[in-house]
């Protein structure tokens, strides 16, 4: 006659319970040591007797495998045969140039809208006259339209570098994942155990086990979000600026008697401003003379001779 271990299990709680109650009532004359030390007894034996519960339903969970073997044998198989796809973190950056930094702007947004994606942060910095000189743009795309919206980014103006980046964690998804399945069930064993506590002390204890494996838990699960967000989504940093002065650099390197003249040229209008700037500083100083000193040369002509002829 087979006899199951869970059967076993409690038959022999049952007589250690048994013998517990006899052991009490053979010895009335105990003083509150000893009941202190019978009461640590019996916890243990509570939690000797969750252990045993725990491996006899362990021993039991494999028993009925073999009605299932070839379905588990068969996921298996259907596991190694279909292999996870790898997990990604891709990141880049693109760098641009256009003369109308608001214009390329707002064509990166719409680059972005074509590829399902979105504008993270962004931050522009204008010139004297208020037009936009520098922006920046940090983006997130979906992972398997990370390419794409790259190259569609560099034909937004001129491009002046670019920097792609991609970090392969598709082991730390599958360590992350089993972590957490293995977190789940030593949770619900522990809020198992606290179902069935008998006592103060028991409660207190398993309490304090739960919330540390709870807490292991939330941050495993924080951890796997974090993951799914950085392999799901990309992000690509999109820098646009205004061109240099690229004038004085081709004026420079002008050579022959078309870059002699226009080098004369710009020497005449440089002196020629510089000269209207001296008259400029000098008209007030002129007209204030001439206020002053025009009466006074009137009047020292009108003035008689008579005294002159006389001497």
């Amino acid at each position: 006659m087979h006899t199951s271990p869970r059967r076993t299990t409690l038959a022999l709680a049952a007589i250690a319970t048994v013998a517990a109650l006899a052991g009490c009532g053979g010895s009335p004359d105990s003083d509150d040591s000893g009941g202190s030390r019978d009461a640590e007894a019996s916890s243990a034996g509570v939690m000797a007797s969750e252990r045993d519960a725990g491996g006899a339903a362990d021993a039991e969970a494999p028993a009925a495998v073999p009605a299932g073997d070839d379905a588990a044998g068969s996921a298996k198989s259907a596991t190694s045969a279909t292999p996870q796809q790898p997990a990604v973190i891709s990141t880049g950056t693109v760098s641009l140039e256009a003369k109308d930094v608001g214009r390329a702007r707002l064509r990166v947004r719409a680059v972005v809208d074509a590829h399902q994606g979105t504008v993270g942060e962004q931050e522009t910095t204008t010139g004297e006259k208020g037009e936009l000189t520098t922006a920046r743009l940090v983006l997130r795309v979906p992972s398997d339209r990370f390419d794409d919206a790259v190259a569609a980014l560099e034909e937004v103006a001129t491009p002046t570098g670019t920097t792609t980046s991609g970090q392969d964690v598709s082991a730390e998804v599958v360590d992350v994942d089993a972590r957490i399945r293995a977190q789940r069930k030593s949770v619900a064993r522990i809020e198992a155990l606290l179902a069935r506590a008998s006592s103060i002390e028991q409660i207190v204890a398993i309490e304090a086990q739960l919330a540390s494996r709870q807490a292991d838990l939330d941050a495993l699960e924080s951890r796997q979000r974090w993951l799914a967000d950085q392999t799901g989504m990309s992000t690509i940093t999109v820098y646009v600026e205004q061109p240099a002065a690229h004038q004085d650099t081709e004026d420079d390197t002008a050579d022959g008697f078309l870059g002699g003249l226009a080098k004369g040229w710009d020497a005449f209008v440089d002196g020629f401003g510089a000269v209207l700037v001296v008259v400029g500083f000098l008209v007030p100083w002129l007209v204030l003379g001439a206020v002053l000193g025009v009466p006074a040369w009137l009047a020292l002509r009108r003035r008689p001779r008579g005294r002159t002829g006389a001497a």
